[in-house]
């Protein structure tokens, strides 16, 4: 039995590969492309160690605010406990200081995050408890950004050069209503084609992946039964 069961471990290791390679040439991060504008995106502080929540969650405010500008996304949001929190930092360094209220004992804060936004965003503050502990926590931001508008990298584009152009817009605008919900409806549906397209487009290649596999192995079993007939001759 073990002898027959060798011929199907290297296949299988090829049919993981493929997998993998699938995985990382085809599968779209949540994170990819989101739109220019600004949300509102529930999050949890977890332990820097595991997946445990951290004490830290709860000076932190709910939901948090992710505003996207050309591409570059900011996290804003709010600390309470202020007074305790000496210092906060993220990956692309310390936050910046939007405004406080010292009656609240409240901070909000805003900082860039350069990196996947469905990967924990690791924060490391300052914490001072009067006659308790002072010392330097870290911690780890976990955004829900499974449910964020997205858009092709072409429409952004058009945006930014609207963007650039933005008094000559403005000087053409015919204030037509009508013709401008045409235009936004004919965008939406164009988005909505580009998206299928592309789903479509990784449905036919992972159908494509597994028939190979499924080839591979035919081969490699039929070759093995060949040999051992022959053999037994």
């Amino acid at each position: 039995m073990r002898r027959q069961l060798l011929p199907i471990v290297p296949l299988a290791i090829i049919a993981v590969v493929f997998f993998q390679v699938y995985s990382g040439w085809f599968g779209e991060s949540a994170d990819a492309d989101i739109a220019d504008g600004t949300y509102e995106i529930d999050y949890e502080m977890i332990e820097a160690d595991n997946d445990n929540t951290s004490i830290a969650d709860g000076y932190f405010t709910k939901p948090a605010k992710l505003i996207v500008e050309n591409g570059t996304k900011y996290i804003q949001l709010t600390v309470t406990g202020a007074d305790m929190i000496k210092s906060l930092s993220a990956p692309s360094g310390p936050v910046e200081v939007i405004s406080e209220d010292e009656s609240e004992d409240t901070r909000t804060v805003k900082f860039r995050v350069d990196e996947d936004l469905t990967e924990p965003v690791e924060m490391e503050m300052h914490v001072v408890v009067p006659d308790l502990y002072d010392t330097t926590h870290t911690a780890r931001a976990v955004f829900d950004v499974d449910d964020l508008e997205t858009a092709p990298s072409e429409d952004r584009a058009d945006e930014n050069a609207n963007t650039e152009g933005g008094d000559e817009s403005i000087e053409n605008d015919t204030g037509d209503e009508s013709e401008a919900l045409t235009s936004e409806s004919e965008k939406e549906a164009k988005t909505a084609a580009k998206a299928t397209s592309s789903e479509d487009s990784a449905s036919n290649t992972m159908w494509m992946v597994l028939v190979i596999i499924g080839v591979l192995i035919v081969i490699g079993v039929g070759f093995w039964m060949f040999r051992s007939k022959k053999n037994i001759k």
